[in-house]
């Protein structure tokens, strides 16, 4: 029997494949039109999915169709929506009903059923992997059921599948298919990840010592809102770029906050994890770390990030190539590199004038760029001023200077000198650069190199360099508290 004949034999029977959340087919004298709309919701105590519908299929009178014919036909659409906080996996099967008349079964086999899921080649129903079923509903009963695929979703993520049902072609008269039905139902089911982000376990870790922060729109950024560890000794310890237990304390950095971030100049925007090193860095590969007064900020007279020797051959020279397979957990990021106007007394400003600075469009005094798309930096004076909380964040730094040294987490207790990343718009011939002082001030009255017969020198003394860098949002949270003696540790999701 010729293919046309096939079809014209069963078009006058009739057969209907409408998929919804509902998938139904009848295969019978009369056709039947059913379709659903609206959301399916899954709860348990630890997670919430969604499950929504869109453009269902509706087939009238359908009779078998070659593969060719199937490319024309709308995909039933469906997204899996994650509207928890933690990271969870979850698994897509299509369950098929019980259909039985006179309690005689008349359900078609899945056999002469073929599928197109997500875009991908045509396969019948019955060659998918068999599952136990899971359709908690009491309306119909399943006997059968068909995985059709698994993933994993972050906090507030979706996906989004396509799924084309079809009477396949090699479908004839002589197969049982006559006066048959076909019902089934698209099922989720889900459970909490064990792979849990980083930035999702500390934002929802109750205990964390967090703030909120509003930025108002700046040159250089949106309104964005960022979340940051504030006080005296939050426990926001990681260990980074070691295994070992305990943690040694070279590999001991601190999470300055939830930042948002981009990856390139008008990218968009992700809530990444900031680090700060716990501890000086101080290899001296580069040649340029000098035992009596640490790294120059620049070991020219520039105070243009972009081109400084701290810059580029010590963070993002020798420190980033020394990292080997920890270099794939830090994305590479925008850098803020505005510039206050010049200022004797750079510490006279509020924790929001800092930030709105750095991110406005006053170039350095050596005309440097207003960012820098980069791995390794350093921390911005919002960061050190944010970090005693939002008690001062309108009143100057250095109104508040005691306060600082006793209650903000990154005044740093053997009371030396802290390089900053930002740099200021100097109107004469000594270029500056921001520093957290022994005394808790924010100053740019400092010299880019500092000699020990230097008359400049404003800050005297040994300067650390406490590098910052923004950990990838595939960075995975496996144990720890925070604490110094049990940082957290963590993993990367490949």
């Amino acid at each position: 029997m010729t293919k046309n004949k096939q079809k014209i034999l069963l078009l006058t029977t009739g057969i209907l494949i409408a998929i919804g959340i509902i998938i139904g087919v009848s295969y019978a004298w009369w056709s039947h039109v059913v379709s659903q709309e609206g959301i399916n919701t899954i709860e348990s105590t630890c997670l919430e999915i969604k499950l929504t519908d869109q453009n269902p299929i509706s087939l009238t009178n359908a009779y078998p169709i070659t593969d060719a014919e199937a490319r024309i036909l709308t995909p039933y659409t469906f997204t899996i929506t994650n509207t928890c906080t933690t990271t969870v996996e979850y698994d897509v099967n299509l369950d098929i009903m019980e259909s039985k008349v006179n309690n005689i079964d008349n359900r078609l086999n899945s056999e002469y059923v073929a599928v197109e899921f997500n875009g991908g080649e045509k396969k019948l129903l019955n060659t998918y992997e068999s599952v136990e079923t899971s359709y908690p509903g009491s309306d119909y009963t399943p006997v059968e059921a068909r995985y059709l695929t698994s993933g994993e979703l972050s906090a507030n993520e979706s996906k989004t599948y396509t799924i084309k049902l079809w009477m396949d072609e090699s479908v004839t008269v002589e197969n049982d298919a006559m006066n048959k039905n076909f019902i089934s139902k698209i099922v989720v089911t889900a459970k909490q990840s064990h792979k849990v982000r980083l930035v999702d376990y500390i934002m929802s870790d109750t205990s964390k010592d967090f703030e909120e922060f509003t930025h108002e729109a700046t040159y250089q950024t949106k309104a964005l809102t960022d979340y940051r560890y504030t006080g005296a000794n939050p426990n926001n310890y990681v260990c980074f770029g070691s295994e070992e237990e305990p943690c040694p304390s070279d590999n001991l950095y601190r999470i300055i906050g939830v930042i948002p971030t981009q990856s390139e100049i008008g990218g968009e925007y992700e809530n990444r994890v900031k680090l700060v090193k716990a501890n000086a860095y101080v290899e001296n590969e580069s040649g340029l770390h000098n035992s009596t007064k640490g790294y120059d900020w620049n070991a020219n007279s520039s105070n243009n990030w972009t081109t400084a020797s701290l810059n580029t051959q010590v963070l993002n020279g020798v420190y980033w190539n020394n990292l080997g397979e920890y270099q794939k957990y830090i994305a590479s990021s925008v850098w803020h590199l505005g510039a206050a106007n010049y200022i004797d007394v750079y510490d006279n400003f509020t924790s929001n004038q800092y930030y709105s600075f750095e991110r406005g469009s006053v170039k350095s005094g050596n005309n440097g760029s207003l960012n820098i798309v980069t791995n390794i930096g350093l921390m911005y004076p919002s960061d050190y001023a944010y970090s005693i909380g939002k008690l001062y964040e309108n009143q100057k730094v250095s109104d508040h200077r005691d306060s600082y040294v006793t209650s903000a987490w990154l005044y740093d207790s053997n009371g030396v000198v802290q390089w900053l990343i930002s740099s200021e718009n100097e109107k004469n011939d000594k270029p500056t650069v921001t520093a957290i002082t022994k005394e808790g001030y924010v100053t740019a009255s400092k010299r880019v190199q500092e000699y020990a017969n230097d008359p400049y020198g404003w800050v005297p003394g040994y300067r650390i360099t406490k590098l910052t860098f923004y950990l990838k949002t595939n960075v995975l949270y496996e144990s720890g508290n925070g604490t110094e003696d049990n940082p957290y540790r963590i993993s990367i999701n490949e």
